[in-house]
């Protein structure tokens, strides 16, 4: 199980106050860039599974030092380094023997430049958010790691409706012809191009620069690639909000989502838009949506948010514009 800290107690002595851990974190930074560093602060808010130290070195340059009780898994960040660039830190592990006895790990980050759009948005957010859901496709787009996906779909896709489909929660039964009729579809979704899908596509994860144009995407350790469209399932959140509990679909609603879209089909490559037949498509963003809000810890169901799947059966009925046309309303009634 992921260990979450809950709050800077729950870390060793030698860092459990925030003073702590931008001294060391400076230290470190200068160790591991052989530059001094100039000042540190701690971004608000901190993560749930980690204490995150931005370090402006005397050249100007911000970086990243993460402290971590548990081993970070840096393939993720890696793969989607390697397809989408400087829009995802570059990582790397800081070896420091005494805080390792303490039982943390330490990690170098680049700084993605901007805000959070949680912070960089504020107080304008139906203003901004055509611009930054379409720059989020914009960059997404660019995505591509494999021709096939059948190995994803095997392994892990298959294996997670069966989970599904073998649970006797309410909430989860309710779902169960969906899951049912998705397992049927998987063979369709084999010929999809594997894209990078980020695991937690949110306001806080996405960073912003000050036109609300998306900078970067942080946090990527526990994302995968899956088949070309299962990694969009989030427009409903991006483009629509949750309010007093319930989903709510702003004025500005089909504007982003079919910018996003847009931004998606013309910047993926000609041979990947060959395979990405649009029905096929519209099945991934489905069984992304179902999966996303049921998602995998440790070989099981973990805790989903009982608020986003009372918006599920909505969800569900989406349809992509290439699907539903220029006249059609993006949910069904």
């Amino acid at each position: 199980m992921t260990i979450e800290i809950t709050s800077d107690a729950d870390l060793p002595k030698c860092l459990n106050t925030p003073s702590k851990q931008t001294t060391k974190a400076r230290q470190l930074a200068h160790l591991h860039s052989g530059i001094p560093a100039k000042k540190a602060r701690g971004p608000r808010p901190q993560g749930f599974f980690s204490r995150t130290v931005i370090v402006t070195l005397q050249n100007g340059e911000d970086v990243v030092i993460q402290f971590r009780p548990e081993p970070l898994d840096l393939v993720p960040f890696l793969v989607a380094r390697r397809v989408l660039g400087v829009a995802v830190p570059d990582a790397k592990v800081i070896q420091d023997e005494e805080l390792e006895c303490e039982g943390i790990w330490v990690y170098w980050m680049t700084c993605i430049p901007g805000k959070t759009w949680l912070d960089g948005a504020r107080g304008r957010v139906s203003q901004t958010r055509v611009t930054t859901v379409r720059s989020l496709g914009r960059i997404l787009s660019r995505g591509y790691v494999d021709d096939s996906s059948e190995l994803v779909i095997d392994h892990k896709l298959h294996p997670h409706l069966e989970l599904l489909l073998a649970s006797e929660d309410p909430q989860i039964r309710r779902f169960h012809v969906v899951a049912r009729d998705l397992i049927g579809k998987l063979d369709q979704l084999k010929n999809l191009p594997l894209f990078v899908a980020h695991f937690d596509l949110n306001d806080v994860n996405i960073m912003v620069d000050d036109n609300c144009d998306v900078s970067g995407i942080v946090d990527w350790e526990l994302s995968t690639p899956l088949p070309f469209g299962m990694g969009f399932c989030r427009i409903h959140t991006l483009a629509g909000e949750f309010s007093e509990k319930k989903f709510h679909i702003p004025p500005e609603f089909e504007d982003a989502e079919r910018g996003f879209w847009q931004e998606i089909w013309d910047g993926i490559p000609e041979n990947v838009r060959s395979h990405a037949n649009p029905e096929a498509v519209q099945i991934a963003v489905t069984l992304g949506t179902l999966l996303d809000d049921f998602q995998l810890e440790e070989g099981k169901i973990g805790p989903y948010n009982p608020v986003v799947v009372d918006a599920l059966p909505k969800f569900l009925t989406y349809r992509i514009p290439l699907i539903r046309g220029s006249g059609s309303p993006p949910y069904s009634e």
